[in-house]
């Protein structure tokens, strides 16, 4: 017995049976195509034209997009680019929050238009889908210029929302970057202040207890002090020394000359004396007598026996002696004892020299020895000072600045507000042109579907092709009964 098995095989096609069998379908791909182009058209024609209004920004370097550290040198950095100032302020214009405040502004109502409806939480979140939906933010590429268009089916609506925006988008930037750096600035400079006064403390008893008005001068003052105290140890000591020497001089001299010495002395001189007063009686008895006679000759004898005798040398001698204390002898004497005396007060001078300059040296030892301390306590302070000073200026540069700010002195200016558009655009050709390209695709997707869901062979080509038999005659099907 033969047994027969059965299995179903798909249509194969090619190109041209595809062709003919879509000619085939041509009048349900019509039908279908003017279905869907008259629905299309229709939905088109009830389409109402839009208004784009347009407004433009411009958003230039401020302090806000410059980094200052906030702590330490207030060195600050380069601005960042024109392009990168406007790309962050355009994300802020464009933030939900702007969009938020503008609804609010204007009223839900009012970007809704007359189709609002529904409690106030609904219109809200409606209203913020259309806004966002419409509403474009664009930036040139190296350009600070913000372009800003909201598109609405009423030209006034349209200008209306978007200077709303515009304005909600100023005051949220004041809001985003308002200044919260200066109470900050204010706690930490009191903080520093609190501080100082801690290290004032601190420093006025570390020189207190040290006795020291202030180091610096104190330390100048006892360098100088010793220097003059030295100089003057110096020369104490030349002259020490000289006032030794001359003291060891006048002892010398003084150990060769006689405490006393012969004041007055008187001679013996008689034998002169009778010489000349025989002399006298000669010349008186020559007045009476010859030179021959013999009184004159006995005189002359005499004086010549005088003579001889004073002529031995032995008739002179002191006859009365006076002595005393020596002249020279005093004069030295007195100049020792001043020496002695200039020596001794040299001496005591240079000991109360040498003790000056052994407490200098003692009190600059213990200066040096304070010396860090004090660098440390007085670099606290100085420290302190400068962080204070520094946190001022900042605090008064910030308040300054908010308040600048807030008066309207501010990087951002609308170049351009917007005003309601004279001419609305329509989307009807474009559309129309797709729902006609849309609708013949559908048309052909619908007689592709039918041609390939088709049973059965329809054309002698696809049923050699899928059997792999060649057909050699067609034959009409007969019509049913």
């Amino acid at each position: 017995m033969r047994t027969t098995a059965y299995s179903t095989v798909r249509p194969r096609y090619g190109f041209f049976d595809v062709v003919g069998l879509l000619f085939r379908e041509l009048p349900v791909m019509v039908v279908i195509f003017l279905l869907v182009f008259a629905i299309g058209t229709a939905a088109i024609l009830t389409l109402k034209k839009s208004y784009t209004a347009k407004a433009s920004v411009y958003a230039g370097a401020g302090s806000e997009y410059v980094y200052q550290p906030r702590v330490g040198a207030s060195e600050r950095s380069q601005p960042l680019e024109a392009d990168a100032i406007a790309g962050s302020e355009a994300q802020i214009l464009g933030s939900l929050e702007v969009k938020r405040r503008a609804v609010r502004a204007v009223g839900a109502d009012t970007v809704l238009g007359p189709n609002a409806s529904g409690r106030a939480a609904e219109k809200e979140s409606a209203a913020l889908k259309v806004l966002d939906s419409s509403l474009g933010v664009a930036t040139t590429a190296g350009s600070a210029i913000i372009s800003v268009s909201y598109k609405s089916d009423d030209a006034v609506r349209a200008a209306q929302v978007l200077n709303a925006v515009v304005d909600q988008y100023l005051v949220q930037r004041r809001v985003v970057f308002r200044d919260r750096t200066t109470p900050a600035l204010a706690q930490q400079r009191e903080a520093f202040e609190s501080d100082l006064n801690t290290a004032d403390q601190a420093y006025a008893a570390f020189m207190q207890s040290n006795d020291i008005g202030d180091f610096a001068t104190a330390k100048a003052t006892l360098a100088a002090t010793y220097q003059t105290t030295y100089a003057e140890a110096l020369s104490l000591r030349a002259q020490l020394n000289q006032a030794s020497q001359r003291l060891s001089t006048l002892e010398a001299q003084l150990a060769q000359q006689p405490a006393e010495v012969v004041l007055q002395q008187d001679l013996n001189v008689s034998a002169q004396d009778q010489i000349l007063q025989l002399r006298t009686q000669r010349e008186a008895l020559l007045s009476r007598y010859t030179p021959d006679a013999q009184p004159v000759k006995d005189i002359e004898q005499q004086i010549a026996d005088l003579q001889a005798y004073v002529a031995t040398g032995t008739t002179v001698g002191a006859r009365e002696v006076r002595t005393g204390p020596s002249t020279i002898f005093t004069e030295i004497e007195t100049a020792r004892i001043t020496a002695a005396a200039d020596r001794d007060g040299l001496s005591a001078r240079m000991a109360v020299a040498n003790g000056q300059l052994g407490q200098i040296r003692s009190r600059q030892a213990e200066l040096t020895r304070l010396e860090s301390t004090n660098a440390n306590l007085a670099g606290n302070r100085e420290v302190l000072t400068a962080n204070i000073r520094d946190f001022q200026q900042r605090e008064s540069a910030a308040r300054a600045d908010s308040a600048l700010v807030a008066a309207g002195a501010d990087n951002v200016t609308v170049i351009e507000r917007a005003e309601a558009p004279t001419k609305g655009t329509s989307l009807k050709a474009p559309l129309l042109a797709l729902v006609f390209l849309f609708a013949g695709f559908t048309a052909l997707c619908a007689g592709l579907l039918r041609v390939f869901t088709r049973r059965g062979y329809t054309t002698p080509a696809s049923t050699g092709r899928t059997l792999e038999m060649p057909v050699l005659a067609v034959a009409p099907m007969k019509a049913a009964r």
